[in-house]
């Protein structure tokens, strides 16, 4: 590597801009004795964010110092065999409330640790740990590479999965590849476990941790996969893959009154566990004609990219099944259940055009379906799997804006830019999306892959929710038996963005951003009427009545970021 520059595979921890990136994995001055290399990345960003859950009764002002500092050493000794290894330091200045990672936005860290409890004792605001640790071994028979240990995968654009580096703490996989790798095509199967502590808010050790909390414990994860490109005519880079997460089934837990198992609602026939296996199997393909590791070829100004996935598999659910649209007599009901499938799809498109090396003027569409109906034994929701949000430079921010406030689930996208690269000034851009749900009835979610939504009131057993930012129908789609709608529009953001390159080691990245509801959030936030499960009616919306919550349409986020790469 210290004759042609870092592997690529070696950088996946730090997020820089490719003129950056060249500059610092083609420096040969911290190599050691030609076979160690030393490097290092810092990456302070100040935040302020300003009613992303546009709630007129609290606006969530948020205004943050978030750092992420590591060390990376790689040992090359020779074509036969390279490791690294690299500390990451994560940490929120001050030691203020933990940035929000959104790690758990993806299906395949939904039981990672998101809270901390008072008190808690092994909680820390701030995270040291080992980011990566592998081993690479080359020039196995027919030239194969195998990758073992805790390392970061990118794939594509990185919209099935990646490292997430825009996040404070980012994504790591342990587990193993195996790399066939030749000019025209690459073959690469994988399989991993989570790392579940990593991927807690900020890198803190939560009360929901799996690995501590005896509730959440039997969430047994594994993702395994395959994703496959080749060069056609050295025009179109056609890539096909398979994303599978798995997870075994969760013991049921006891009545201590009774010392027998809870009844289970999902699933009225299990005794001795609460949960089925759960297996959602991601298959699709994605072509383009950034053919040159995904940039286009020199002289080339017109780029496209054309993307689509679909989903199989169980949710791990049992559910009653019905007789012409109506459920059984309570006597059959434990009769027959069939197992809830998983049958989301996602489709994007993004093309733009590229004037005298320097102006880009682009646009795109994604969408991530939605479920109509939640009783119908299928579910419809795109589920992501460990996508980050940001897309990849030099398509940075065409995911949905730097308000990381969306997940690309039930959602339609629609966004346009232009950018601008200066010869001395760095590069502008300025981006428009706008975001509307693809089905009413589902909700909007949130960029933690949580739904943005409430459809109680309360009751005996919970509040009424005062903090929802979303819509969806009740489980039996009851809001939909009025005479209301609840919207479709979820916001309008628009960004202005600014990049710029310092010196061969330091950059400064910078950008504002504008949201504003639309009738999916406001006619929400404003119902006067609010369906109530405990009484399977509607009822009059005590927020309403206290003139609490309701809907602030403008929202905002500003960002400055220095990288420094060595």
């Amino acid at each position: 590597m210290i004759e042609k520059g870092i592997d690529p595979e070696f950088a996946r921890h730090m997020f820089v801009e490719p003129d950056l990136a060249k500059s610092v994995n083609k420096s040969e001055s911290l190599w050691i004795n030609d076979v160690l290399r030393v490097g290092a990345y810092f990456r302070p960003r100040f935040e302020s964010r300003n009613n992303l859950n546009f709630d007129k009764s609290n606006k969530e002002v948020i205004d943050r110092a978030v750092q992420t500092t590591s060390l990376f050493f790689i040992f090359d000794p020779s074509p036969y065999v390279s490791a690294k290894v690299t500390v990451q330091d994560s940490r929120v200045w001050g030691g203020e409330a933990p940035a929000s990672s959104g790690d758990i936005r993806a299906n395949f860290f939904n039981n990672t640790p998101t809270q901390i409890a008072a008190g808690q004792s092994n909680a820390a605001l701030n995270s040291t740990d080992i980011r990566e640790a592998f081993l690479m071994l080359k020039k196995l028979p027919l030239d194969i590479k195998v990758q073992l240990g805790r390392q970061i995968w990118a794939y594509g654009d990185q919209r099935m999965i990646g490292g997430g580096n825009w996040t404070i703490n980012g994504l790591s996989y342990d587990g193993a590849r195996i790399m066939l790798e030749r000019s025209d095509f690459k073959i690469h199967l994988f399989a991993a476990r989570p790392f579940w502590t990593q991927s807690g808010t900020n890198g803190v050790i939560s009360a929901n941790d799996p690995t501590i909390n005896s509730a959440s414990k039997g969430t047994d994860t594994t993702l395994f996969g395959t994703y496959n490109s080749v060069k056609i005519l050295d025009a179109v880079t056609a890539d096909v893959y398979s994303i599978n997460v798995v997870r075994k089934w969760k013991p049921n837990t006891y009545n201590a009154a009774t010392n027998l198992p809870n009844a289970s609602a999902d699933d009225p026939l299990a005794m001795n566990r609460s949960k089925q296996n759960e297996e959602l199997y991601t298959a699709g393909f994605r072509l383009t004609n950034r053919t040159e590791n995904n940039n286009l070829p020199k002289g080339s100004s017109w780029d496209w990219t054309v993307e689509s996935a679909w989903q199989s598999g169980f949710t791990g659910k049992r559910i009653r099944e019905k007789m012409f649209g109506y459920d059984l007599p309570t006597t059959y009901q434990n009769m027959k259940t069939e197992r809830e499938k998983y049958t989301g799809q996602f489709h994007f498109a993004q093309t733009g055009y590229t004037f005298f090396e320097k102006l880009r003027i682009g646009g795109q569409i994604q969408y991530a379906s939605g479920d109509a109906n939640r009783s119908d034994g299928s579910a419809s929701t795109f589920q992501t799997l460990s996508n980050p949000r940001f897309g990849v430079i030099p398509y940075f921010n065409t995911v949905a804006g730097i308000s990381e406030n969306i997940d690309t689930k039930n959602l339609i996208s629609k966004g346009a830019s232009i950018s601008y690269k200066t010869d001395e000034y760095g590069t502008f851009q300025v981006s428009y999306f706008a975001n509307d749900k693809a089905q009413r009835q589902d909700a909007w979610y949130a960029v933690s892959g949580a739904a943005n939504s409430a459809s109680t009131i309360g009751s005996a057993n919970s509040s009424p929710v005062d903090t929802a930012k979303g819509s969806t129908e009740s489980y039996t789609n009851n809001v939909y038996t009025q005479n209301y709608s609840l919207g479709k529009h979820i916001y309008t953001e628009i960004d202005l963005t600014w990049m710029g390159k310092i010196n061969d080691n330091v950059s400064i990245w910078m950008g504002v951003g504008y949201l504003h509801a639309g009738n999916a959030i406001t006619n929400y936030r404003n119902a006067l009427y609010v369906y109530d499960a405990s009484s399977n009616s509607f009822g009059i919306n005590p927020n309403y009545i206290l003139g609490k919550h309701k809907a602030a349409t403008d929202g905002g986020m500003a960002y400055l970021q220095v990288n420094g790469a060595f």
